[in-house]
């Protein structure tokens, strides 16, 4: 969630800083943690980002990112994310 609010008031181009999947979950203790929990956070968090998505401009969805090498907007970011989700929820079900 916080790369969709900072792009909207951080320097542009907003550089996208990447992190090591593996290590969040694992310092994070996610394996230890009731699926009841994981769910009520992972929920809670999206019902938070859709509200700061869905009051998004057009002018600031086509604002400019930097992920590595890559020159994106943050339209693809929020598509990115949404596939990521995708991904998730077709995994585990």
């Amino acid at each position: 969630m916080e790369r969709f609010i900072k792009i909207q008031y951080d320097v542009s181009p907003y550089v996208v800083s990447t992190y090591d999947q593996v290590q969040w979950v694992e310092l994070q203790g996610y394996q230890k943690m009731p699926i009841e929990e994981i769910l009520l956070l992972w929920t809670s968090l999206n019902k938070k980002i859709v509200v700061v998505l869905e009051n998004l401009s057009q002018q600031t969805v086509s604002r400019p990112c930097e992920m590595g090498q890559q020159k994106v907007t943050l339209k693809w970011l929020i598509q990115d994310y949404l596939d990521h989700l995708e991904h998730h929820v077709k995994k585990h079900l």
